[in-house]
């Protein structure tokens, strides 16, 4: 778990804040849907006063991760079915625009990234689900995060993030995981070929796939 959390900093600011901890505790299934969270205790989890933890919780609370309720106080949002649907139709519309960009823009040094995420993914075993989902999540951010809209990426990043949480606790078939890199290597070969319009239908069937696959697994 902790070189995952590690590997999460790509996707939370990297400097060692209340935010970014209790946010990587929330995105890896340390608190679950539901749980309470507890200023004191926080404070005390993460060796601080219970000032920062309270400015963390509210702006958790501002991007959705973190409720506030009367008499019982902040808890993990509940993430609900509605929520990963959700989710999914705003990547299904965010990623082609960021993508598109990518396509016109990726340099050498941004395919070999690719390829060797792809590569890290090959060399998983079955029980590493955590780590499955950040080289998945790691080959997008590649394409996106270069995109010269920084609000358009901060959302999807947030959204990810939002997704990370949801399947913390969910395993990885031996299907799903072979089929993500056969589709994350089709569509390394379409940029490599300057193949756009073949790129984008492949990203439409991969946000498609996944969306079902996550949302048959959670209903379990």
């Amino acid at each position: 778990m902790k070189n995952a959390k590690q590997a999460l900093t790509y996707l939370i600011d990297p400097e060692d804040s209340i935010y970014a901890q209790l946010l990587s505790d929330i995105a890896f299934g340390e608190f679950v849907s539901g749980d309470r969270l507890v200023t004191t205790a926080l404070a005390e989890r993460y060796g601080t006063s219970v000032n920062p933890v309270r400015e963390a919780l509210k702006q958790l609370e501002g991007e959705g991760f973190v409720t506030f309720q009367r008499n019982s106080g902040a808890r993990v949002a509940r993430f609900e079915f509605e929520t990963m649907r959700n989710v999914f139709e705003i990547l299904s519309v965010l990623e082609p625009y960021l993508l598109d960009w990518f396509i016109e823009h990726h340099r050498p040094e941004n395919l070999a990234l690719l390829q060797q995420t792809i590569n890290d993914m090959q060399a998983l075993s079955l029980d590493q689900a955590a780590r499955f989902r950040e080289l998945d999540t790691l080959f997008h951010w590649e394409m996106y995060r270069h995109h010269y809209n920084s609000m358009a990426v901060d959302l999807w990043r947030r959204k990810k993030i939002m997704l990370q949480a949801l399947h913390a606790k969910l395993p990885i078939s031996k299907a799903k995981l072979q089929s993500t890199i056969i589709e994350h290597q089709q569509m390394l070969e379409s940029l490599q070929q300057d193949d756009g319009a073949k790129l984008q239908h492949q990203l439409a069937q991969h946000i498609q796939t996944s969306g079902e696959y996550w949302s048959r697994l959670f209903r379990l």
